[in-house]
Order: structure tokens, then sequence, then C-alpha cells
């Protein structure tokens, strides 16, 4: 047993010092992410107490009809904020599609940039559906590693 708690202080020890660094040294992504993380929360708590195109459109926002703040920011670097949050699969923060869709969808329409999240399923095996989420932008996917190859079920906003 002791050994196995020598690994892990300083795997957490290391953990916190990478934590600390991002918030002093990028205090406006810690504050995003923050943001990020109070509407994955709420996301997770609404759905099951609403159906779904109800807490989309309570989560969605709406898309700010200028042209994209110049801060720096990318639809990139918004994307990996959302995977590192919910990356740290503790609670609700797990890596799931139909929780970063409507997170990123939603900061996404606060940076100018229109996008619609799409369901979709496909047939794994002769008895088994496999679902996805994911944002389109002018009819194609957006900020996916390769094209879903899903038949689209529902979209938000349709």
């Amino acid at each position: 047993m002791p050994v196995e708690q020598t690994h892990t202080r300083p795997q957490k020890a290391g953990i916190m010092r990478r934590v600390v660094h991002f918030i002093v040294y990028r205090p406006g992504e810690a504050f995003l992410l923050l943001r990020m993380a109070a509407w994955v929360a709420l996301l997770s708590f609404l759905i099951k107490l609403m159906p779904l195109p109800r807490v989309l459109s309570l989560i969605a926002g709406t898309t700010r009809d200028r042209k994209p703040r110049k801060t720096g920011m990318t639809q990139q670097r918004l994307a990996q904020l959302v995977d590192a949050l919910l990356g740290i699969d503790v609670l609700c923060f797990t890596p799931t599609c139909w929780k970063r869709a409507p997170v990123l969808h939603r900061y996404l329409a606060l940076y100018g940039i229109k996008t619609r999240i799409v369901f979709g399923v496909r047939k794994e095996k002769e008895t088994l559906l496999a679902g996805h989420a994911w944002l389109e932008a002018d009819g194609r996917p957006l900020l996916e590693a390769s094209p879903p190859q899903y038949t689209a079920t529902y979209s938000f906003p349709a």
C-alpha cells in the first residue's frame, strides 16, 4: 500500500501545480473554464428533469450578430477547453459528446459562430445502436476528428 501512495502524491501535486499555473498565467481561460463547468453541471441536472429540446433551448444561447470577437480565442481552443473539462471524468464531467456539443455550441455562439447540434445513430452490430452528437456549421461537421458516419435523427436548432 505505501508504494501506491508515494506514486499518487507526486501525481496529485503535479496536477495541482499545473492547475495553479493555468489560473495564474491564463486567468481569462480559467474563468471561461469555470463558466463552462457551470453549464455542464446545469445541463447534466436539467436533462434529468426536462425533455432534450427544452434543455438545449436553455443552454444554447443565441449567436451574436456581430463579427467574431478578436480575443485570440479560436474554435479549436474552445473545443480543447471543453474537452479538457469533460476529460477530468469526475462527477458530471465525463467525456460524452451529448454534453460537449451543447456547451461548445453555446460558446461558439458567444463568439459569433453559428452552429447546429446534430444527434445521430448508426448500427454497430446486428442489434446494437450507437449514438453521437456533433456540431455542424454550413452543413459540415465542425471540430470533429473525422466526419461522423451516423444517420442524423435530431438537430438543434431545427
